[in-house]
């Protein structure tokens, strides 16, 4: 699957299909009204303006099919709310101008051209689309007031010529299917259509017929996909309904309208296995890959847009599963949005698109939610609008503002503008996902998140000459977000040290590009536990991809900061193995203080050190990191300041996305742990500060709140006095003198104010039951809890805590309450 073109040279499509007309879809559309959605709550507005008017007989109703054609042409430029002599407005045409000009330039205007593009030929079905994504831009520009493009006769004969072009040429309805599914069957046809639709009536009858005709060919049912051998599921099938539904009404045809609408109901229900929703929040695409920050928000673009286009017509969507898209925007989308980015641990191999930022990503979850939010409960638009403009207002890097076209700008003025709601604050909080194996830990000014695998969840993407250097992102690899709302955007992923990925403990083997792609570790322990939705323990049973090395690794989130462990570190590949405490990219010209135990360490490039004894480091602008003593085993902790350089190309090279061979340089500062060329049973214990100065960092290195209770292959465990907390991993069953599991379990237990607090998980998600003593517990006499499948045994000397994990979804916490 392969399905956009980088930002810089030509909008994505699923980024012009906008905003605009957030409310039109809601009137009842003249000579087909009929019932409304389920969810539709959205209010009636005026019609925007058309780019060509509607056909309306005399003393008649407007044609319905022209009206809904009109519809979403306001939802691809933001129709009547658009105001070009409003500076925010006027900049979004100006951004939109910018980006048609720079196609522009690249036309082929040669007297025979050979292709519409001069860089396009006409060679492979990936410059097909690419071409029509230009277009579509074009056609944009050509339809929205207040461009320079707008009404241009010139520019409507450049796109009714290369349409036609690419039409006799490649892209017809008797071409035969070559290379890359995508591009024939959603890409191409998905971008046509839209420029259909927004050329209205000034498109030709006869090409309209050819074009349709080419795409009922390659897009015949959204149910199917590859020609018909594979059922849709996910983003394929709503991409699909869409270009099948808007067939239908630039063809009239209600029978595909029907059809399109329809075939929606197939990414509505939760689902246990592969593509989807899952109950839990988590969004799965390609069947092992965690996706809630790619192909999930595909889905939620296009039913938001589906919902505006069809309330209040015929055909609306009124299947009560609607509802489980709404819920995913408190479930799945918010939980990975940190000021107005989404994380990378769940944007699979699309991290290494230079076209598609984490921000880029962040803005179309903003703007998807902003469409669908007329649709929620009155307590759920409320909430998304408090969410949508803390997300705004706390963007520093890459703001949602700089790059908005039109029918964008629109969409976030009805949020924005509403001074009934005000800003929410980022959220605090512990989650854990474990359908898709993705954990995010939030205190104020701070968020953590951690990427596993498992034979559930895949280490890796890489598929499309995409994400050439993601080989560790699934073992365990962290990320640190605070106020440095770019970290992860400014060129990080081309120029970081991929074998040194923080949170990750890698053998140094060289691995080939992309290798370990949809690769399943033969291990099933990675997950957690939550306890009050506040601390979590997290675990991972490390099997890497190419290597035989092995290792247990936990990691235990707490109120400031992040406890991790490792043991049972092995290898025999005759390469060194490193465990990476940070690697964080300081930006160009970054020169921030690197402190060791007090010292302060050269500000050089290429500097570099190793710190046999260190207990405790401290980097200006990011936080603190501690290391017990003894803690870290033989391992010694070694440091680097270096400029590195790399490019886009070298992590993409696809066809249709690959990035610049420009070189882009930054520079990183680099703490790990070496554990030596082939270790035997290492073990390391480290703990990070996020935000804390160094006197803070020096004060928590000199108390003893902090007790590693065990960090064996078997069980880590820490017990933390300020928060009152003992969190442990059973790798395999195992006692502490406080609790034991009759099999592997993660477990968080809190005394305080007379009652015991209990959060139990099977992260293995294999056991139909699990067994928890409470040894030290006496003198408890009742107990409660919530959750499914529980039973408290209390009658013998220690509390016994019963799970019957056939109950309750897969890996998740189960909570008792003791008093």
């Amino acid at each position: 699957m392969d399905d956009s073109t980088p930002l810089s040279t030509t909008l994505h499509r699923r980024h012009l299909l906008g905003a605009g007309a957030a409310t039109a879809g809601a009137a009842v559309l003249g000579g087909l009204g009929g019932g409304t959605a389920r969810a539709a709550t959205t209010r009636a507005a005026t019609r925007p303006s058309s780019p060509a008017p509607t056909t309306t007989p005399p003393g008649g109703s407007p044609d319905p099919y022209d009206q809904l054609r009109a519809t979403w042409a306001d939802i691809l430029t933001g129709g009547s709310a658009v105001d070009p002599a409003a500076p925010d407005y006027a900049a979004a045409i100006g951004y939109l101008d910018g980006l048609a000009a720079a196609d522009a330039a690249l036309y082929d205007t040669s007297a025979a051209p050979a292709s519409v593009y001069t860089d396009l030929p006409f060679v492979r079905i990936e410059n097909i689309s690419l071409s029509y994504g230009r277009l579509l831009t074009t056609a944009l520009a050509w339809a929205t007031p207040g461009s320079t493009q707008y009404q241009d006769p010139a520019a409507l004969t450049r796109i009714l010529g290369s349409l036609a072009l690419i039409n006799r040429d490649y892209y017809n309805a008797t071409a035969a299917q070559v290379g890359n599914w995508y591009h024939w069957e959603i890409a191409a046809p998905q971008d046509l259509v839209n420029i259909c639709a927004l050329l209205g009536p000034a498109l030709p009858a006869a090409d309209l017929a050819a074009y349709l005709a080419t795409v009922a060919v390659f897009a015949p049912d959204p149910t199917t996909q590859q020609q018909g051998t594979v059922v849709t599921t996910g983003a394929n099938r709503t991409d699909l309904s869409q270009i099948v539904v808007m067939r239908g009404i630039l063809g009239r045809d209600p029978a595909l309208i029907t059809l399109g609408r329809d075939a929606l109901s197939g990414a509505f229900p939760y689902v246990t296995t592969s593509d989807g929703f899952y109950r839990d929040g988590g969004f799965i695409q390609h069947s092992v890959i965690p996706y809630n920050g790619h192909y999930a928000y595909v889905v939620l673009g296009d039913i938001s847009q589906l919902l505006v286009l069809l309330t209040g017509s015929a055909w609306p969507i009124t299947d009560p599963n609607l509802s489980v898209v709404l819920d995913a925007v408190d479930l799945g989308y918010a939980p990975f949005m940190q000021d107005g980015l989404v994380m990378d641990v769940v944007r699979g191999r699309f991290l290494s698109r230079q076209g598609e930022s984490d921000h880029d990503a962040g803005h179309f979850i903003t703007e998807a939610i902003a469409r669908i939010t007329p649709f929620g409960s009155r307590e759920q638009q409320r909430r998304w609008k408090a969410q949508i403009k803390g997300w705004v207002r706390r963007e520093t890097f890459a703001r949602i503002s700089a790059t908005a076209t039109p029918e964008r700008i629109s969409l976030l003025k009805t949020v924005l503008d509403d001074d009934r709601v005000p800003a929410a604050p980022a959220p605090t909080g512990h989650l854990q996902l474990p359908s898709v194996e993705r954990v995010v830990h939030r205190r104020p000014g701070w968020a953590w998140t951690v990427g596993l695998s498992s034979s559930r969840i895949a280490r890796l993407e890489a598929i499309n000459g995409e994400n050439q250097n993601g080989w560790h992102t699934g073992d365990g690899a962290t990320y640190l977000y605070d106020s440095d709302n770019g970290q992860y955007t400014d060129n990080f992923w081309p120029t970081v040290d991929a074998t040194r990925l923080p949170g990750v403990t890698a053998d140094t083997l060289p691995l080939a590009p992309g290798a370990g792609s949809d690769s399943l570790p033969p291990t099933s322990w990675s997950g957690g536990a939550v306890l009050d939705g506040s601390w979590g323990a997290v675990g991972l049973d490390l099997v890497p991809f190419g290597s035989p090395l092995r290792a247990r690794k936990s990691w235990f989130c707490l109120d400031d900061g992040v406890v991790a462990l490792g043991a049972g570190i092995t290898g025999s590949s005759g390469h060194t193995v490193e465990t990476t405490l940070e690697n964080r990219n300081l930006h160009p010209a970054g020169r921030n203080a690197l402190t060791v135990d007090g010292r302060p360490q050269p500000v050089v490039d290429g500097w570099n050190s190793a710190f046999p004894n260190a207990g405790w480091v401290h980097l200006e602008g990011v936080g603190g990191y501690l290391l017990p003593p003894g803690a870290a085993g033989t391992a010694v902790l070694r440091a680097v300041r270096e400029q590195r350089t790399g490019s886009w190309a070298a992590i993409d090279n696809g066809p249709s996305t690959a990035g610049s061979s420009a070189p882009c340089t930054n520079a990183y500062v680099t703490l790990w742990l070496d554990h030596g060329v082939d270790p035997v049973d290492g073990s390391y214990v480290y703990v990070v500060l996020p935000g804390a100065d160094p006197a803070e960092t020096a004060r928590r290195a000199g108390r003893a709140d902090l007790v590693v209770l065990s960090n064996t292959p078997a069980l880590q465990a820490i017990h933390s006095s300020p928060e009152e907390l003992t969190a442990a991993n059973f790798f395999t069953a195992g006692a502490l003198p406080s609790v034991s599991t009759s099999g592997p379990a993660s477990v968080l237990l809190r005394a305080a104010g007379g009652r015991l607090r209990l959060a139990v998980s099977d992260p293995t998600s294999s056991q139909s039951s699990l067994a928890v003593t409470l040894p030290e517990a006496t003198g408890y006499r009742r107990w409660v809890s919530d959750d499914p499948g529980v039973t408290v045994d209390l009658s013998g000397s220690a509390p016994v805590v019963t799970l019957d994990l056939t109950q309750g979804l897969p890996g998740t916490s189960r909570t008792v309450q003791l008093s």
